[in-house]
């Protein structure tokens, strides 16, 4: 069983494309960096752009940089719903099953096809972490809850790179169901499946 791992409920957010940036903020927008994120080189902008969906429902998202080769908009279940969207679950960066929205700010509007996704429970760790626990990228583990009692996450999936710090992502969606809050920790139990 792995040391404890801090869990992050992290919120429903738009990564953006270079091109994509260029667009809905202008040519030479930079962006402005509200927060610096717990993975080495990742940080939340102020900026937001409006997620609109199939039925013209709209939700504000916060941008996330550094900009990505693709856009993709992460989204929970119940804010897919919310904007008609049938999105699913995938991990971060594997947009083969994305659903389509449009995306707007106050200087444009874009069709993000092929964007949105519900992301997937995963957990980051370094390539020391994972060799460590003898987890390679892709697996598949379940974790236990640290804590009073016993309780089992199923299905979370392992990413493994140089710069990532230990930590689980979930979207708030998952949090509520399983009653987690900040602040919570976990163990990896066992794999569940290996790449």
């Amino acid at each position: 069983m792995s040391r404890p791992i801090l869990v992050e409920v992290v919120s429903s957010h738009v990564h953006l494309s270079e091109a994509h940036h260029r667009i809905l903020f202008g040519e030479r927008h930079s962006g402005t960096v509200h927060q610096v994120l717990s993975q080495a080189g990742q940080f939340a902008y102020a900026e937001t752009v409006d997620v609109i969906g199939s039925n013209g429902e709209l939700i504000p998202l916060r941008v996330l940089g550094p900009s990505r080769k693709v856009t993709q908009v992460e989204l929970t279940p119940t804010e897919a719903a919310f904007l008609g969207l049938d999105a699913v679950e995938a991990l971060s960066g594997d947009l083969r099953p994305a659903v389509d929205c449009v995306l707007r700010t106050r200087f444009a509007t874009i069709d993000a096809s092929k964007s949105v996704i519900v992301p997937r429970k995963h957990i980051h760790l370094s390539d020391s972490e994972a060799q460590a626990l003898r987890l390679d990228h892709g697996a598949v583990v379940r974790v236990d809850l640290v804590g009073d009692g016993v309780q089992v996450i199923d299905h979370v999936a392992v990413r493994v790179h140089p710069t990532y710090r230990a930590r689980m992502h979930i979207h708030a969606d998952d949090a509520r169901d399983l009653w987690l809050s900040a602040g919570t920790h976990v163990r990896i139990r066992d794999i569940q499946h290996e790449v």
